[in-house]
């Protein structure tokens, strides 16, 4: 009998075993070499390839809407912190920096993990904020959380290879949210 049940457990261990290792084996990899294969992807300059009349009136139509629930005073406030939007960058920089992950536009640099840990900092609009990334679906999603608002950017690639950053920004104060995008070439090194 004892020995029966011992030969019972091995034949148990060894099938357990070896369904771990198929199992583990079967199993695509999500980790780090699918982060790492969408970031090298992304990684380069970039020169604004839009054409800005038609991104400038796009902004303003939206960020219009946006402060249309807002009485004169009102918009007059939310129109001068808005103006960043209407700044279109001409350049952006999507690069490592040790383990972050770095965007610049200009001037400005928005440096925080890949791994949506957030990051203090003043934001693109002169206001503290905190930063952080996230990779989905292919895109690098780059999050503002202001006092008032949040702003999400996200950088991808379209058909024809260019990236296009599509921003969405939200707030309670705002009757709609401010969405927009611009397209990007990459630059020649």
């Amino acid at each position: 009998m004892g020995r029966l049940r011992t030969g019972k457990i091995s034949l148990l261990v060894s099938v357990l075993l070896a369904m771990g290792t198929t199992t583990a084996a079967s199993q695509p990899v999500d980790g780090p070499p699918a982060t790492s294969a969408v970031l090298e992807r992304l990684y380069g300059t970039y020169r604004y390839a839009g054409d800005p009349a038609a991104a400038h009136a796009t902004i303003q139509k939206s960020i219009e809407a946006a402060v249309s629930s807002l009485g004169w005073l009102g918009r007059k406030v939310a129109a001068s912190r808005l103006a960043n939007h209407k700044e279109l960058p001409e350049r952006i920089e999507i690069k490592r920096k040790g383990d972050d992950v770095s965007v610049e536009m200009g001037q400005y640099s928005a440096i925080a993990p890949i791994d949506g840990t957030e990051r203090e900092l003043v934001g693109p609009n002169g206001r503290d904020s905190k930063l952080s990334y996230r990779l989905a679906n292919d895109e690098l999603q780059q999050f503002f959380v202001f006092e008032h608002a949040k702003r999400k950017s996200t950088y991808r690639y379209n058909e024809s290879g260019q990236l296009v950053m599509s921003v969405s920004m939200t707030s309670e104060k705002l009757a709609s949210p401010i969405e927009y995008e611009l397209v990007y070439a990459k630059a020649a090194p």
